[in-house]
């Protein structure tokens, strides 16, 4: 098989295997593919200056497609090159896995692969001698050119965020979405596209919302261009109950946490020490003293980031996603103690 058909063909099946689109993998696979043909000198890795003694050492020991095309040598070449993986175990598995697709894509030639070696049968498919592949045939022409198609697409799919995102795009499902943003929520800006209802009017409900953060297996937290917040997915809490939703990426992000404690503190004090930006989200639970007038709003429509528990002059209040700006117009002149994670999404130029 030609030189150019087996790097294609790893880099095809390399990114599609590790879900990859990393020049530096696939490139290491392109390059291990052409290893196995070290084992004649007329081959393009044989010929270059500093593995010409290999590999005329190996073919005056060894028939062309034998001992560098077996599963004993790629078991062989997967030892020697283990201590990679402490430094990078993508890269010690791109480089191991071109290695083994370079030379098993010469089982589709006619010659085949002696890849059961020491033994000397060979491995040649399909079965149908008539259907085997010549080494610079038109047919290995037609394949490379397939095969270019083929990488294409799956290295595209991959940047778009792999196979499984793809499956989950089309058939829009609320778990598929929830699997996509505690994938990607710490990388990306993400934006839902939903169909579905609301819970409370039972109007249909189809437009763009940003992503907050997942809930639940099938449930996500999302807000509209208003800021209003709502719990959209499967179960019986959710306000909007999802028939189809895709997420997509706008933008990268840089997210950051921290933990911040209050100690029988004015809240609206405490407050004034963090981001105030769209994307800052309290959550956390915190008591309240003399809350006998607190009353929070309570939306019947929407989701409820601001609970209050109320007791004997004290009452615990329990935040989720809540905007500061809303903390502050509810509680931000009662003192409280607690502590709250605050966490912030600041969107890349």
């Amino acid at each position: 098989m030609m030189n150019s058909t087996q790097a294609v063909f790893s880099v095809a099946l390399t990114s599609l295997a590790m879900g990859t689109a990393d020049p530096v993998l696939l490139g290491t696979a392109a390059i291990a593919s052409q290893f196995p043909d070290l084992d004649t000198s007329k081959s393009w890795i044989g010929r270059l200056p500093p593995l010409t003694l290999i590999s005329r050492w190996i073919e005056k020991r060894y028939s062309h497609r034998t001992l560098t095309h077996s599963f004993l040598f790629s078991l062989g070449l997967a030892a020697v090159t283990f201590p990679l993986t402490f430094w990078n175990q993508s890269l010690w598995i791109a480089l191991n896995l071109g290695y083994f697709l370079g030379w098993y894509a010469d089982n589709f030639t006619k010659q085949g692969v002696c890849a059961f070696f020491p033994h000397s049968g060979r491995l040649v498919t399909p079965g149908n001698p008539r259907l085997r592949l010549s080494t610079g045939s038109s047919a290995e022409y037609f394949l490379l050119a397939v095969l270019v198609f083929v990488s294409i697409a799956i290295i595209n799919l991959n940047i778009s965020g792999g196979i499984l995102k793809a499956f989950n795009q089309t058939l829009g499902l609320s778990s598929g979405a929830v699997e996509i943003v505690a994938a990607e929520q710490n990388q990306y800006l993400l934006m839902a596209q939903i169909r579905g209802r609301n819970t409370l009017t039972q109007q249909a409900v189809q437009g763009q919302f940003e992503v907050v953060q997942p809930l639940t297996q099938t449930d996500l937290l999302v807000k509209d261009s208003q800021g209003r917040l709502y719990r959209a997915g499967e179960t019986q809490e959710s306000q909007i109950q999802i028939t189809q939703v895709q997420v997509q990426r706008q933008g990268t992000v840089k997210p950051s946490v921290r933990e911040i404690r209050l100690e029988d503190e004015v809240i609206a004090e405490a407050l004034s020490r963090i981001p105030q930006s769209d994307r800052t989200y309290l959550s956390g639970l915190l008591t309240v003293e003399d809350a006998e007038d607190l009353v929070p709003p309570n939306y019947p429509d929407r989701f409820n980031s601001i609970r209050v528990q109320p007791g004997s002059g004290i009452a615990s209040v329990h935040l989720e996603a809540a905007s500061p700006a809303e903390v502050v117009r509810v509680l931000g002149d009662y003192s409280a103690s607690g502590s709250l994670i605050v966490r912030s999404i600041h969107v890349q130029s």
